[in-house]
């Protein structure tokens, strides 16, 4: 199959590429930069729809991975990347026969924990810029099909190399500015990278006429919700990191991202008020029937994902 990924630098798109290329498919990246993966790159930008258009030429299908990632960056500019963007592989996809499109499962963030739920509706429409894109985003896909489409969401990917979820974690812990509401007590799901790499090919396989897939939103996770407290244990032993995150009450939390938010310079905050709140309430998922339905499950899992995660570090001090 011929396979155009966009967001290819990313720790999750480049992952996707490998593991396409690793099973014989033709695959393209497509995106600013290098996407250094085994793939072959097509350098451009997702808000420019010719070069979407000529990178999407003659490609079977779209994973659509592309996305601005960033606690407090301008609207016009989520809203170009994570909008128009969208529309722009929408529209190119027309001459493909599949696309899989990559969303948030913070779409459906009603302030309150997810328990045992799967895909609720992409309803988010606060403040936070980035889920808010992402849902219109998500919401432009499932109501104007051109193709085929199946929408997946992985819930807090992380792996080696990660800048996001893991780099953000130890940095903040290293510089002292690591916090947990409640003593880190709400029980998350996350989902190692390979895992969730592997959740997307089987999706792109499935993304076929008539499959139970097509046409519906899809949360992905390692089916094996943790603590929070716990999950940054694990993390900062990994990366050989001696904190131990400081504890406060969650309206303090809330009140403090809020502040944060306002008065921070960049668009790297170390918490705002939708973080405070998500890392506040429990998020695991119901996933016999995404499991079911693409045929697919966790072959990695946390404890095997940690140790790769200390060589990893260990191997790049």
């Amino acid at each position: 199959m011929r396979v155009l990924v966009t967001g290819g630098s990313s720790l999750l798109g480049r992952t996707v590429a490998d593991q396409l290329v690793a099973r014989g498919d033709e695959v393209i990246c497509f995106q600013r930069r290098p996407s250094g993966s085994t793939a072959i790159d097509h350098l451009g930008d997702i808000t420019d729809a010719d070069a979407v258009r000529r990178a999407a030429s003659s490609q079977d299908a779209i994973i659509h991975l592309a996305a601005l990632v960033a606690p407090k960056a301008r609207w016009r500019d989520m809203a170009a990347i994570n909008i128009d963007g969208t529309a722009h592989v929408l529209t190119a996809a027309r001459d493909c026969a599949r696309l899989v499109h990559i969303s948030s499962p913070s779409v459906a963030f009603r302030n309150s924990a997810a328990t045992g739920e799967n895909a609720e509706a992409a309803d988010y429409a606060g403040p936070d810029g980035y889920t808010r894109s992402k849902a219109i985003a998500e919401r432009l896909v499932l109501d104007t099909p051109a193709v085929p489409t199946v929408v997946i969401r992985p819930h807090l990917v992380w792996g080696p190399g990660d800048t996001q979820l893991i780099g953000r974690i130890v940095s903040r812990a290293r510089a002292g500015r690591l916090v947990l509401p409640d003593h880190g007590r709400a029980l998350v799901d996350t989902t190692y990278v390979d895992d969730a790499a592997a959740a997307i090919v089987a999706a792109l396989d499935s993304c076929t006429p008539g499959s139970d897939s097509v046409g519906h939103a899809w949360v992905v996770t390692g089916a094996d919700p943790r603590p929070l407290r716990d999950l940054i244990s694990s993390i900062l032993e990994a990366a050989a990191v001696e904190d131990t995150p400081r504890s406060i009450p969650a309206p303090l939390a809330s009140l403090l991202g809020s502040i944060i938010e306002r008065t921070w310079p960049g668009s790297e905050p170390p918490l705002t008020h939708f973080a405070a709140r998500q890392l506040s309430v429990a998020h695991w998922f119901d996933q016999r029937e995404t499991q079911r339905v693409l045929q697919w499950s966790p072959s990695i899992g946390l404890d095997e994902g940690f140790r790769r995660l200390a060589a990893w570090f260990a191997a790049n001090k």
